[in-house]
Order: structure tokens, then C-alpha cells, then sequence
């Protein structure tokens, strides 16, 4: 029959068809996404107001707007220009006088400086032009960074004028010891003395004997006999024949099992120095 022929036509094809179309292959999986790389997150930056006052801050470099190094800031490679943050105030260090300013903190990573202050004594040259190198650009608004790490940060400054100065950072006492010390005053003889480590050595060492003032500064009480102090002062650079008075900072720090505690002396102010004839 017609009819029947057709279909039997139709499927014939159909089947042909199917029989050459490509066998089915399985389907990959999908890519899987690659893992993402992680980095070590950054040190988290040094607060200002914080980071300030825990280091004791050494000049690096210092230029002016136009990029000119600052050569006034750098009178001698044996006397580099410091600055030390405590109290609302900043103190430099190294300069031809003792140098300081109130300063405050400011919204935005400022200080306002205020007036400088300092002793009158005349320097020679090149240290006589430090003074005024340093309170041309301590002054005003400063932009304030610390950057790098605790170990070892830095210090930029912006002054107004555009000049930049770059200091490093070392922890101060305060920050090495835990805690703020205690205030002592030390006499140190005009001649160094032999040390009292064993065996006997030839090796020199500050002579110094413990002294005590009043609420308005005199003397009280009869000093002991000079000891010798191998550890020294921290900051103090003695002169042979000259005997001086200073004001120090004791910090003390907890001994090991079966030791002493560790007493470490800072210098905080020189009050008296007498020349001694031979």
C-alpha cells in the first residue's frame, strides 16, 4: 500500500540518520576556579601619637623644597641631629644648644609646633648654624608618617616650607624597659679608675658616687666613696678632668633565676661640671 510504503521510507532514513551521527561523547566536568594566591597581610602602621614618643628619632637625610640636601642639619658625622618626643614636647639632640618645643597632635597626621626655646651658648663653625636650621623647620604644621616596622621604623616630616626630613628610630628606654625609670643623681669623678672585674684588668671605668638634693635643689646628706661603673651611662660621654653632676634616669629590670636585677643608668641632664686640676 502507498501509505505504508511511505512510512516504512521515513523510518528507513531516520534510521539512517541516527546511524551516522557521531557517537555521544561524556562531557568534561567544569574547570574547577584555581586557588587564590595570598599574601602576608602588611605590618600594621605605627600610631603616631604612640610611635612618637617610643623611639628616640636620628636624623637620615633632610631637603629642601626642591630636593637640595639641608646641609646645615648635618654639622659633623660624630654629632648626627636627634629628636626625642615626650610630654607634649619635642627636645633635639645634637645641636649647638639644648633646643625644645611644646608641640600637639593633630586630625590628619599632624603636630602643631610651638616656639622653640634654648640656652644662648655660642658654637663655632659649622655647629653654630644648626639652631637656626632646626627652628626654621620645627615650626608650624608639620604632616607627620611613621612608616616601616616596630623594629625599625621611620620618621617623615613635612615642614610648611615643603622641606622633608627622614629620621630612624630606636626604641627608647621607657620603651626597652617596660615602664618609666626613676630619677637618681650621680657624681662622676674627674679621673676614670680601674675596673673590679675578675681577673684584674686594665680596663677603665667611670667612677661615680650617688648624691641627693632637696625640693629646691641643694645638696643634702654626705656623699659615699666613688665605685666603679662598668656599664657607664647611656648618653653620657665622660671628659677626663672634668668631675660632673648629672641627673639621671635608673631603670632596673628583673634579674634571672638566681641573679641580680640589672640597673641601667640614662643621662638626663648634666647640673654641675668643675674642672679638676691633675
Amino acid at each position: 500500500m502507498p501509505g505504508l510504503q511511505l512510512r516504512t521510507v521515513v523510518a528507513i532514513v531516520a534510521t539512517s540518520l541516527a546511524a551516522c551521527a557521531p557517537p555521544a561523547t561524556e562531557q568534561a566536568p567544569a574547570p574547577t576556579a584555581a586557588p587564590i594566591a595570598t599574601t602576608a597581610p602588611a605590618p600594621a602602621a605605627i600610631e603616631v601619637a604612640s610611635g612618637l614618643s617610643a623611639y628616640r628619632w636620628q636624623l637620615r637625610t633632610a631637603t629642601d623644597a626642591r630636593g637640595q640636601s639641608l646641609a646645615a642639619l648635618f654639622p659633623s658625622a660624630e654629632r648626627p641631629l636627634g629628636l626625642g618626643f615626650a610630654d607634649g614636647r619635642v627636645n633635639v639632640e645634637g645641636a649647638c644648644n639644648r633646643m625644645g618645643a611644646s608641640y600637639t597632635l593633630l586630625e590628619g597626621g599632624k603636630i602643631q609646633v610651638g616656639q622653640a626655646m634654648s640656652t644662648m651658648m655660642a658654637c663655632p663653625p659649622p655647629l653654630d648654624r644648626v639652631d637656626a636650621a632646626v627652628a626654621a623647620v620645627l615650626a608650624g604644621t608639620l604632616q607627620v608618617a611613621i612608616e616601616g616596622t616596630a623594629d625599625a621604623p621611620t620618621l617623615r616630616l613635612v615642614a610648611a616650607d615643603g622641606s622633608i626630613l627622614q629620621l630612624a628610630g630606636a626604641p627608647t628606654p621607657e620603651t626597652r624597659f617596660g615602664g618609666p625609670g626613676t630619677i637618681a643623681f650621680l657624681e662622676v669623678a674627674a679621673q676614670s679608675g680601674p675596673c673590679e672585674d675578675p681577673p684584674a684588668s686594665e680596663r677603665r671605668c667611670l667612677m661615680v658616687r650617688e648624691r641627693h638634693f632637696d625640693a629646691d635643689g641643694l645638696a643634702t646628706g654626705t656623699p659615699g666613696e666613688f665605685r666603679p661603673l662598668p656599664s657607664g651611662i647611656e648618653g653620657y660621654m665622660p671628659t677626663e678632668g672634668q668631675r660632673q653632676v648629672l641627673r639621671v634616669k635608673r631603670f632596673q629590670r628583673e634579674a634571672a633565676a638566681g641573679g641580680e636585677p640589672e640597673v641601667h643608668f640614662v643621662l638626663d641632664l648634666v647640673i654641675e661640671t668643675e674642672i679638676v686640676a691633675p
